[in-house]
């Protein structure tokens, strides 16, 4: 059986133990009145250990912009599914950076609606570089853009006199679709 304790190497102990007992300071002087079950509480909300700020770079001139409620309301549709979609690709993808031989999936129902083909074509790329697994639902996208080197697509059909359900396989391989 492994020990937690020697999941840790040796190196990154003393900073953890620097982190924490700051942390731990920082609820004591807080001078709240609050319970050491509470301040224990503040001290493990990993929450609050870091904020992330998105920012968007519309190329209007105005350059990098945090991405605030006003200026995503001001988006068209496809910008906002942009803007929501690559911080949590690029999460997901950091996530995934711990273990880098196992699958990486990434599943997304109706994919990128309102986005323009262009644009689709340069999240896919992105989805490629950060070598993440996709999985997509759709019912009129077929992934066949240059800047995605291969998938596999599965178009699901009825036969309407039994309701059986089956499906046909198609491949894109970068620059054609084949089927089988």
């Amino acid at each position: 059986m492994i020990h937690p304790s020697s999941l840790f190497l040796e190196t990154p102990r003393p900073a953890l133990h620097r982190f924490f007992r700051a942390r731990i300071e920082e609820a004591k002087s807080s001078d709240t009145a609050a319970s050491w079950e509470e301040q224990l509480g503040e001290v493990l909300d990993y929450t609050a250990w870091h904020r992330f700020t998105v920012r968007l770079d519309r190329a209007n001139g105005n350059g990098w912009q945090p991405l605030t409620k006003k200026l995503h309301g001001a988006l068209s549709g496809g910008e906002k599914a942009i803007a929501l979609h690559l911080p949590l690709f690029a999460a997901v993808a950091a996530h995934y950076e711990a273990v880098p031989l196992a699958p990486r999936p990434i599943l997304l129902d109706e994919v990128f609606v309102g986005v323009d083909a262009v644009n689709r074509g340069q999240v896919f790329a992105l989805l490629t570089a950060l070598d993440l697994d996709l999985m997509v639902t759709s019912d009129h996208e077929w992934c066949t853009y240059g800047e995605l080197p291969g998938i596999a697509v599965h178009q699901l059909l009825i036969d309407g006199d039994d309701d059986a359900v089956t499906s046909a396989r198609f491949v894109w391989n970068g620059t054609d679709l084949e089927a089988g």
